[in-house]
């Protein structure tokens, strides 16, 4: 009997042990996200009151406005033409085709000039910091990010979920948009409607029948709409995904790892949306675990985007 009360306790101690090591953050191990082509080129964008490189907000705030501009003039002179010739179509050839090529730039410039400066404070709050910034956007969250690289991101899933992060409840309708790099018609263009709250969102390509061609750059956007007439008032976030073939030996990779560490292996090859997906199921049906919000911490981390990785970081287990 006393030997197996012994065994008993040592096989305890031994439980105790690992249960200890598993919630030990420095004993857990983490993905790894490998960049596979570097790209110095800064495609995303979080809104609000976003970090920049030198620790300022005014930063968010010139890109939004030049932004604005020289986006609006680039679409307002590539845009205008061709939207006039469709438009003459189904309201008459020659009157189309006038006004688009006549409006079209103009147009484009004005809405750019106009509209740049405006998109640029909610983008980034203009020389304020803590409480009159909170007062300018007060109506806005705080911080809205996409879980995306600065760079673009890669997949070889031909219709992967998009995720968001919004730092607030927003009582009020949500636009996702996705297209090709500088085409001139959205490939999908969703409303979101009712209660978003603070946390993570998605949305799946593959519920919208939407198939990404590859190596095809695309530019997605999620933004809150605030008033239709006016878009420029739009709070917005964005960032770029390409789809390329799948690299050699990963499916066999995959086959060979539990689905519970196959972002390991997603991220190991520099497909951060695949990675990032994959984790984010895993989150999904396993809310209370702190492990799993931790690696999606540390992938945010690896990103430079540590607001949005301090989210998951605040997520205990039993928490939700």
């Amino acid at each position: 009997m006393p030997f197996i009360k012994l065994s008993c306790l040592i096989g305890l101690l031994i439980t105790a042990l690992n249960t200890s090591a598993e919630l030990n953050p420095v004993n857990m191990s983490f993905p790894h996200y490998q960049t596979v082509t570097p790209d110095n080129s800064v495609r995303r964008r979080e809104s609000g009151l976003v970090d920049s490189a030198d620790g300022s907000v005014s930063k968010g705030v010139s890109r939004g406005a030049s932004r604005g501009v020289s986006r609006g003039v680039s679409r307002g002179v590539s845009r205008g033409p061709s939207r006039g010739v469709s438009r003459g179509v189904s309201r008459g050839p020659s009157r189309g085709v006038s006004r688009g090529v006549s409006r079209g730039p103009s147009r484009g410039v004005s809405r750019g000039v106009s509209r740049g400066p405006s998109r640029g404070p909610s983008r980034g709050i203009p020389g304020v910091e803590g409480a009159a910034a909170a007062t300018i956007i007060q109506e806005f969250p705080a911080l809205m990010a996409p879980l995306a690289p600065q760079h673009t991101g890669l997949t070889v899933n031909e219709s992967v979920a998009l995720y968001w992060y919004m730092s607030a409840r927003w009582e009020g309708r949500l636009l996702f948009t996705l297209n090709p790099i500088d085409a001139i018609e959205p490939t999908l263009e969703v409303i979101l409607p009712g209660v978003h709250t603070r946390g993570m969102h998605h949305l799946d390509l593959a519920e919208h029948d939407v198939i990404l061609e590859k190596n095809v750059e695309y530019e997605w956007f999620v933004s809150i709409m605030v008033d239709e007439g006016q878009p420029s008032g739009d709070l917005l976030a964005s960032a770029t995904i390409r789809r390329i073939t799948s690299p050699e030996n990963l499916q066999t990779q995959l086959n060979t790892t539990p689905v519970e560490r196959q972002h390991y292996v997603y991220a190991q090859a520099g497909l951060w949306y695949d990675a990032m997906d994959s984790l984010s199921r895993l989150i999904e049906k396993n809310p209370q675990s702190h492990h799993l919000h931790l690696q999606r911490a540390h992938l945010n981390r690896q990103v430079n985007m540590p607001k949005v990785a301090e989210y998951d970081e605040s997520i205990q287990s039993g928490s939700l």
